[in-house]
């Protein structure tokens, strides 16, 4: 038995974001703040975004960090209740729109972000409209916000039916002007939340479809995608929705459970940090599940070796970096980052069943 449940409308295509203006009217949204990425406020589309509002949109808070703390959420969460807004917009990458989350639940539960980060149910938060800039975190279809809480070298994900956005307007032609170096690990984040979904236990097979097609997409299209070809980057937009369904219904597994402690303590950029361990958990978890080795082969490769080898190669083109000297850890840091792995809530979702020294043993190898 399986079930999926997914409550997000999701408006997609090419000049989608032009309509806007007649969205807010038709959902009668009346009140709105828009949070959105420096970005997008100095190249004038919130401007443009807040112009087509006919006044619905009040304000525009930008200045949220690549990994959002709970000092940007509660910046955001203070506006938010000043103006007393009956909506919140997000423009911008996974970190934007997981701020904005966030700030949804602080406004309507009238607590704080550390609240949230230590465990607070969720019963009641604002409606989100999510617009994504970037390819990869599929943070517009998910029910996940991830925080960062600095002073404690914490960085949390918390989960909740309510934290869905309302709807997610996915323009690929936003995608167009970023950077290569974006495209790239937005591209990568897409592959880890595929190949995360397809070990986790709570996998079904409507969610392993979602995450083959999108790992094969994603495989297929992310080297044009950085070196600017368009269709290839419509193509990515599309891979991030699909695997938002997978991951959002079976969670995030190893290779992200491994990542929190490398981005709240050395600042190693979320995908990135996936992608570090990410090939050794796929043929970890393909020892515990030889359905991977098919998903493998739908995916577009002979087996789960060639997908390993092939994600390496990949991330060495892409200029990621695949050792803990190249990232600077001190091996005597191993211990800390091994308790903090074995410590985070995805970490029970593996298929493989982990260990102290599994995961030691997946960081030495680096």
């Amino acid at each position: 038995m399986w079930r999926y449940e997914h409550p997000t409308e999701i408006i997609f295509g090419k000049s989608v974001l032009q309509n806007l203006g007649d969205y807010l009217e038709q959902s009668n949204i009346k009140k709105a703040l828009l949070i959105a990425t420096n970005s997008s406020v100095k190249n004038g589309t919130t401007a443009d975004i807040v112009n087509k509002s006919a006044g619905r949109i009040l304000d525009v808070v930008s200045g949220i960090e690549p990994n959002p703390t709970i000092e940007n959420v509660e910046m955001c969460a203070k506006k938010a209740r000043e103006l007393e807004v009956d909506y919140i917009i997000a423009l911008g990458g996974g970190s934007v729109i997981d701020c904005a989350k966030a700030v949804c639940a602080v406004v309507s539960e009238n607590c704080t972000a550390i609240d949230l980060m230590e465990g607070k149910n969720i019963t009641k938060a604002l409606p989100l409209i999510a617009i994504p800039t970037v390819s990869g975190a599929s943070s517009e279809v998910t029910g996940t916000s991830v925080i960062s809480w600095k002073e404690k070298d914490l960085k949390r994900a918390f989960t909740s039916p309510l934290l869905y956005p309302k709807t997610a307007v996915i323009d690929p032609e936003l995608t167009y002007s970023c950077p290569k170096h974006v495209t790239a690990i937005s591209g990568i984040d897409i592959i880890a939340h595929s190949l995360d979904s397809l070990g986790s236990v709570k996998s079904n097979p409507l969610t392993e479809h979602f995450a083959v097609q999108a790992a094969k997409l994603a495989f297929e299209n992310l080297e044009a995608a950085v070196n600017g070809n368009a269709e290839a980057k419509d193509q990515l937009a599309f891979a991030a929705v699909l695997a938002g369904f997978a991951f959002t219904q079976t969670g995030t597994t190893a290779s992200h459970a491994c990542s929190y402690i490398l981005t709240a303590k050395y600042d190693i950029p979320h995908a990135e940090a996936c992608a570090f361990t990410l090939d050794s958990w796929f043929k970890i978890n393909a020892e515990y599940k030889p359905l991977l080795e098919i998903h493998a082969k739908n995916i577009g490769f002979s087996n789960v070796d060639e997908l390993v080898n092939a994600l390496n190669d990949l991330k060495i083109k892409l200029g990621l970096r695949t050792t803990l000297g190249e990232l600077e850890i001190p091996i005597e840091d191993l211990e800390i980052i091994v308790r903090h792995s074995l410590d985070a809530a995805n970490m029970k979702n593996n298929i493989a069943p982990v260990d102290e020294a599994m995961v030691r043993n997946v960081f030495r190898s680096k």
